[in-house]
């Protein structure tokens, strides 16, 4: 077939099958980006825009605290807000402190987070007392009661077209009221009797922490009862200026801005857009193309060379046979026995000085019942000592050193 013949039809076939993908693609992706993302300027469900949105019609002016965290969010300002919403916020012991202080001079806070700020809590439990992380729960749907409304208010969690098992974190009440509460915490709001969220005055001002950012994303904010959530949590802060906390979303990295990393990997900035996406494997299927074209061999074809074994596993596999088709046992289980006890000393720095003490050693390091260690030693026992230890018998041993190393630390 001519050669040019053969080069339309390839490259027919894969324009074909970029086609084909094309259209799979199209067909099948998702509408929306279902990931817990907390991003002020993300739309998708679980976006928080439109709560961003609700906070800038307020029209009080919002800060966005993207580099230095404790030179952005001012100790000196009163009746201003701090919010902070994300999956896991990165709060260590100095912003912890730095948040107290602003917090004291008569400003609000409100912090959303699937994992507990404890180096907040921290501050105001005595060192002798546990602090804990957020419990978790398995549900579909929850009902949230607050404690200054008397209407409970619905949500689900989806995914996708499903509504799905979530797992939502809030603290048990026996820990708001036997421990929290001696040292000023109060609770706001609940799930059945767990607390989603709760509050603590600090000078001048008051923090609120709900353990639920789910909540507030866009997703639960075009539903009636989401829109009154977070009306009842707002109802909570000052009619002043707002700081957003955008840094405390990620860990602290060594940036020069002492903040968060913020910078976005360009592949993941290629992957976020559609037609980006689409330029990205159009080029990678034209690079492909003109490698299987353009590339031809320069040379003759250089000869196949035999590929080299390792004669020495042949070797002693054959040795092993010859052993065993002349009955050696003893041999066979005594070089076993050698190498079990090399490993042994290797891996876990026993010094053997009797069968006893290895058996109890290899116990407590191994992770394996002492019965079976037992009877590994008792096949040892038979096929290296015993006249009448026959080939089965030697099965038996290799069987359990087998299992040994199976199923040894």
């Amino acid at each position: 077939m001519n050669k040019n013949i053969v080069i339309i039809l390839f490259v027919a076939v894969v324009f074909g099958g970029i086609a084909l993908l094309y259209y799979y693609t199209k067909q099948y992706t998702p509408e929306y980006n279902w990931e817990e993302v907390y991003k002020k300027n993300n739309d998708q469900p679980y976006g928080l825009k439109v709560f961003y949105d609700l906070l800038d019609d307020k029209n009080v002016g919002i800060t966005n605290i993207k580099r230095s965290f404790e030179e952005t969010l001012d100790t000196t300002k009163t009746s201003t807000n701090y919010i902070a919403i994300g999956d896991h916020l990165y709060i260590d012991s100095l912003r912890a402190i730095h948040i107290l202080k602003y917090v004291e001079n008569g400003n609000n806070v409100f912090i959303a987070s699937n994992s507990a700020p404890l180096e907040i809590t921290r501050m105001l439990l005595p060192k002798t007392d546990t602090i804990h992380e957020y419990d978790y729960f398995t549900d579909s749907i929850i009902s949230v009661n607050n404690k200054n409304y008397e209407t409970k208010l619905s949500f689900h969690y989806q995914h996708l077209k499903d509504t799905s098992l979530y797992y939502w974190s809030m603290y048990g009440e026996n820990y708001i009221k036997d421990t929290l509460s001696l040292y000023g915490f109060k609770e706001v709001s609940f799930v059945k009797n767990n607390v989603v969220c709760y509050s603590f005055k600090w000078g001048k001002g008051e923090v609120f922490i709900h353990s639920i950012p789910l909540l507030f994303t866009n997703y639960n904010l075009v539903t009636k009862d989401g829109f009154t959530n977070v009306n009842n949590m707002l109802s909570h802060l000052n009619d002043g200026p707002i700081y957003w906390d955008e840094i405390s979303n990620k860990p602290l990295l060594n940036s020069e801005f002492g903040g968060g990393n913020n910078t976005q990997n360009p592949l993941q900035f290629l992957f976020s857009h559609y037609t980006l996406r689409w330029g990205w494997y159009l080029f990678l299927i034209t690079i492909l193309i003109y490698l299987l074209v353009r590339t031809k061999r320069e040379q003759r074809i250089i000869p196949l060379l035999q590929k080299n074994t390792n004669t020495t596993i042949a070797y002693t596999k054959a040795i092993g046979v010859l052993y065993f088709q002349k009955g050696q046992h003893k041999l066979i289980a005594n070089e076993m026995y050698s190498l079990l006890l090399a490993n042994v000393k290797s891996r876990y720095n026993i010094i053997i000085t009797s069968e006893e003490e290895l058996i109890d050693s290899l116990t407590a390091k191994s992770g394996i019942e002492k019965n079976s260690i037992t009877n590994l030693f008792k096949h040892f026992r038979k096929v290296r000592y015993s006249p009448m230890a026959n080939s089965k018998d030697l099965i038996n041993l290799h069987s359990a050193v087998e299992s040994y190393y199976k199923n040894c630390n």
